[in-house]
């Protein structure tokens, strides 16, 4: 494996309203989710949004073709902001080139079903068997509705595995698409993500499950290992991309240390409650890369200026890989040996790029949405 391809020409803009949620699942994280914190305010988000739009149209003035630009607000649990529902309307009204996904847990009632309908364009809903009874049986009604617009990730909790088995046959009688995910965002080596219960490890039948299913679906995947790094990784977002030229939704290995990555011209995420933006959630790698932020959400203006200064100069920075796994946007435009032909197929003829040397990626160097909160928060927990 030598070159991945982007297939789907999208912008994704992965938008955390908050960490506030509904539920309170044992392996997410608490930089991923509580009880208390604050509503950004329906102004702050308006703002962004505006330099949302600046900035993604900026990519596409040196692209081929215009991106598809796509919203997808997560958490947290983006329906319990009181001014959610209110701030799609004005995206709709003002942004109608920009789609607008939602990441939800489903457990929400018949007026905000009807208004998520109304007002999204899809997105992903996630099954949590940690719920009640009650809950779980509303998200699966809710799926059903609406599986025209939207898939499941089903989270598989080693504890309730096979009622997640059962909960795939179900969508799948009625027509209800759906990923099953491992669990685990860190490397599925961090021992103490395993310990703390972030990180899931399977038994070899649990193994053997996910396997069976991949092949089924026409997958490579690896033979050994009882966590992610043991089976392979499914695109999160279900995107098809082009493996050495072969289509493919799936790889049995996400290590691209070194390789050159366009990570930067197909997501950005924002995290309102920290201020801060990055290039991706999950990967973290800004235009120096740093895994640290582009920079303020406050300061769009000047973010887009150096975006802005290194495009008009024909140096659009090239990211080099820093880590050795790769827990989202391993479907988007990469090269472990020389990028240039892929580039210039997504990029117009009057702009090059300069490769960033690469940086020691750990603990201690790196600035993650995770460590944010940490600081924020006055943890001491290192993982």
């Amino acid at each position: 494996m030598i070159n991945i391809e982007d297939q789907s020409n999208r912008y994704q803009i992965i938008w955390d309203l908050g960490r506030r949620c509904s539920y309170a699942c044992s392996y997410c994280p608490p930089h991923r989710n509580n009880k208390t914190s604050a509503f950004v305010s329906y102004e702050s988000l308006c703002k962004t949004m505006d330099g949302v739009a600046d900035y993604a149209n900026l990519y596409d003035q040196f692209r081929k073709k215009d991106a598809l630009k796509k919203l997808s607000f997560t958490g947290g649990e983006p329906t319990v902001h009181p001014d959610f529902f209110k701030f799609l309307s004005y995206v709709k009204r003002v942004y109608p080139d920009f789609s607008r996904g939602l990441t939800t847990n489903g457990w929400f009632s018949n007026s905000v079903l009807d208004k998520v309908l109304s007002l999204t364009t899809g997105g992903t809903l996630s099954y949590h068997c940690e719920s009640t009874d009650k809950q779980k049986k509303q998200v699966i009604k809710n799926a059903i509705v609406l599986r025209q617009k939207f898939k499941v990730n089903v989270m598989f909790h080693k504890d309730y595995f096979w009622e997640c088995a059962d909960v795939c046959e179900t969508l799948e009688k009625n027509s209800v698409e759906y990923v099953p995910r491992i669990i685990g965002d860190d490397h599925p080596d961090d021992k103490k993500s395993i310990e703390l219960g972030y990180t899931h490890k399977y038994n070899r039948d649990q193994m053997k499950w996910f396997r069976d299913y991949w092949k089924q679906k026409g997958q490579d995947v690896k033979e050994s290992g009882d966590t992610q790094r043991g089976l392979g990784r499914p695109c999160c977002g279900g995107r098809c991309f082009k493996v050495d030229s072969v289509d493919s939704y799936f790889l049995p290995d996400t290590n691209f240390l070194g390789w050159s990555c366009m990570v930067n011209w197909y997501f950005l995420f924002l995290n309102m409650e920290l201020d801060l933006m990055w290039t991706h959630q999950t990967c973290g790698v800004n235009l120096n890369g740093e895994v640290a932020p582009l920079g303020k959400i406050s300061d769009f203006d000047i973010v887009i200026d150096e975006l802005e200064e290194s495009l008009y100069n024909k140096k659009a920075p090239m990211i080099t890989c820093p880590k050795t796994f790769c827990g989202c946007g391993m479907c988007i435009t990469k090269s472990k040996n020389d990028i240039s032909e892929m580039f210039n197929r997504h990029t117009i003829d009057e702009v090059g790029f300069e490769k960033v040397s690469q940086k020691e990626s750990n603990w201690f160097t790196d600035f993650t949405t995770k460590r944010a909160f940490m600081e924020l928060d006055g943890s001491n927990e290192t993982v």
